[in-house]
């Protein structure tokens, strides 16, 4: 047994029955048969007052207490407040709910009688198997209350409502049932010291547009890169709720989330900024034109809102209502973008003659001009849509799996098992850049489709359910989006938990053989596109280092392809200033690519790299690279490397030379960097 969570603002709203803060469950715990002290020989002490409350009362001498924002619980020792079921001492808690928030969860009756107050309070009680005596009315300074006895196998106690001018106040005394009677005494006279006092205006909090980095986690299965967020780390950095995904051709990630806007991390997860708190009701997806302008579904305002790529709020269009150009009043949640920069949203409202919840997709223009709309078959409740070059529209279905219509809305194919429908429960949908489908399934992990349906790849795994999901595993995905280099990154919701996750898929070979062969398109003017992206090899285009040996091998010899023959003193090469000296070198690449593999063509005196830096778009660097400098054979020697895919665009490589152990001059022809466009 367990003490129940003290009673909130938040579980208020949540549409559930009030729990009685401290109530123990009934099921049974023996306790100890302990003489209970007599309650009238302790003096009452000084009176605590809890502010968030509006509420003061005064606890016997030496007792201690637990405040939690409107809540207090009070004990004779901390052993005893502690305690995960009634024992022998008298254990008391005390909470205060606003009148505003009772009527908004309860209705105006809850919050002006004290009987339909008790009422509410009493269904957690009697859930959690206690009886209730008939009530007894009861005057607490001067404000009307109710009390009545609870008793239950595990437990004993009086419950006491109490309504004040602005504030409904609840004191529950508990403890063993043989020790219960030998309390009351002492529940009475702490009782009848409440006093009461006016609740603290609330003081409106500004709508900040800033953010913690969330945490990020890298350390998972094979096909795992990085979560961000989950149940942990600071309130700034945590996501109320991760939403709708879209990124950027550098791999800038952008995520819709119902409490800050949008949250724009780099590919390797660092936060850059957050913007649209403002403006944004309730994003719920968004959506990149090719010109960096950003779209955001406002679920909350039944709109569309229309950002510049820096953040800067342009326009907003959409409402709730029944004409065509309208939103049902759960929607828009869902948006994409079409080839041509048009606007297509996911729009639910009920039949105009049935009655029945029908989906449609609507199309508008950037400006929010409506351009056609696309009532969707009664069995058909899609949870996701995205557009490809061609027009042809793609519908993620909890049940239907993927099916793709064409711009006029005719079926052209569905995807997925019938027989097991939940295998393909598509929570999420995104097309990659080779026109593959990627779906975040509720059951199967991330999963991969070519243009013909075939599976492709997939990767991470259901999280059992009730549990918070490990490195890898998704609860309940949200939004995905396939990313530069091979990334998918997948938002993901499951109770408090909110993260967002990067992953790589795990290829089938001999399916992605199968699909290419196949090769079927979308459109019969559409060619098939290549399922592997091509490696791209380039030279470094220019360079600069910290010193060289004027005039000649500067940092320029160092730029193209290698052009020093064998292993010889060359002025084709660079060189530092001084033979046993600490050198950087760098070199930067035309090309922008998700790199994976760097080699260095070292023309004499090669060894003395102690290390290989990777540099992004972003100016970051990062090492891939370190080893102690020594003279090294055969001569000339590429060092040749690889590593993992980078999440971030390499433009440069910075090598350091250090020539202290005696070098006498280590002489760098070329370098070649290795990458995914």
């Amino acid at each position: 047994m367990r003490r129940i969570i003290p009673l909130l603002l938040a579980t208020l709203l949540s549409g559930c029955a009030l729990p009685i803060p401290g109530l123990q469950a009934s099921t049974p715990t023996p306790a100890p048969t302990v003489a209970a002290p007599t309650p009238t020989e302790t003096p009452l002490g000084t009176p605590i007052t809890v502010r968030a409350g509006g509420f003061s009362l005064s606890p016997p001498v030496g007792w201690v207490s637990a405040i939690v924002s409107n809540t207090a619980t009070l004990a004779s020792t901390r052993a005893a407040l502690e305690r995960r079921s009634p024992g022998p001492n008298l254990v008391l808690t005390i909470d205060a709910t606003p009148l505003v928030a009772l009527t908004a969860q309860f209705g105006a009756a809850a919050a002006q009688s004290a009987e339909t107050f008790f009422g509410v309070s009493s269904e957690a009680v009697q859930t959690a198997g206690y009886t209730i005596s008939a009530t007894r009315p009861i005057t607490i300074d001067g404000r009307p209350g109710l009390t009545a006895d609870l008793s239950g196998p595990g437990g004993a106690g009086r419950l006491a409502v109490i309504l004040t001018a602005d504030s409904a106040i609840r004191v529950l005394g508990q403890a063993a049932p043989d020790a219960w009677t030998a309390q009351i005494a002492l529940y009475e006279r702490m009782l009848a010291s409440l006093k009461f006092s006016a609740l603290p205006t609330p003081t409106p909090t500004p709508v900040v547009d800033v953010a913690t980095q969330p945490v990020l986690v890298d350390a998972g299965p094979t096909d795992f890169i990085l979560r961000l967020g989950g149940s942990a780390g600071p309130p700034d950095g945590r996501f109320v709720s991760a939403r709708g995904l879209a990124v950027a051709p550098d791999g800038t990630l952008y995520l819709a989330e119902s409490h800050r806007g949008v949250w724009v991390f780099a590919p390797d997860g660092k936060l850059l900024k957050t913007f649209g708190a403002s403006e944004l009701l309730d994003a719920y997806d968004i959506a990149r034109a090719p010109d960096g302008d950003l779209f955001v579904a406002d679920f909350g305002r039944n709109a569309v809102a229309h950002f510049h790529a820096d953040g800067t709020f342009v326009s907003r269009w959409g409402s709730a209502g029944d004409a065509p150009e309208q939103f049902g009043l759960a929607s828009p949640q869902r948006i994409a973008l079409g080839p041509d920069g048009s606007i297509y949203a996911l729009d639910v409202r009920p039949g105009s003659a049935s009655g029945r919840v029908v989906s449609s997709v609507v199309h508008f223009s950037q400006d929010g001009r409506l351009l056609g709309r696309i009532d969707l078959a009664p069995d058909m409740a899609p949870t996701d849509l995205v557009v490809d070059e061609a027009g042809a529209i793609y519908l993620a279905e909890t049940f239907g799996g993927v099916v793709r219509l064409g711009a006029d809305g005719q079926e052209l194919a569905r995807f997925g098992d019938p027989a097991n429908p939940q295998a393909l429960a598509a929570g999420a949908i995104d097309l990659d850049r080779l026109g593959n489908i990627v779906v975040a399934t509720y059951t199967s992990g991330v999963i991969k489709l070519a243009p013909s349906g075939i599976e492709i790849a997939r990767g991470g795994t259901a999280a059992k359910q009730g549990s918070i999901p490990a490195p890898g595993e998704l609860g309940l995905p949200n939004g995905v989006a396939a990313a530069p280099g091979g990334v998918i990154w997948v938002s993901d919701n499951s109770g408090e938990y909110s993260a967002i996750t990067a992953m790589r898929l795990t290829v089938d070979p001999v399916a992605a053989g199968t699909a290419q062969a196949l090769a079927v398109t979308p459109e019969p003017s559409a060619q098939p596109t290549p399922l592997a992206a091509a490696l791209v090899r380039q030279w470094a285009s220019s360079a600069t280092a910290s010193s060289f040996y004027a005039p000649d091998y500067t940092p320029a010899d160092a730029t193209g392809a290698p052009n020093v023959p064998a292993c010889q003193d060359s002025i084709d090469a660079w060189a530092a200033a001084a033979p046993n000296s600490l050198e950087t070198l760098e070199l930067r690449f035309d090309a922008p690519v998700f790199a994976v593999g760097v080699v260095v063509h070292q023309s004499y005196n090669p060894g003395y790299i102690s290390k290989v830096e990777l540099i992004d778009e972003r100016g970051e660097a990062k090492t891939v690279h370190t080893a102690t400098p020594a003279p090294a054979a055969p001569c000339p020697l590429p060092l040749e490397l690889s590593f993992a895919q980078t999440l971030t665009r390499i433009v440069a490589v910075r090598l350091t030379i250090d020539q202290r152990p005696g070098a006498n001059w280590s002489e760098i022809d070329a370098v070649e960097l290795l990458g995914v466009r």
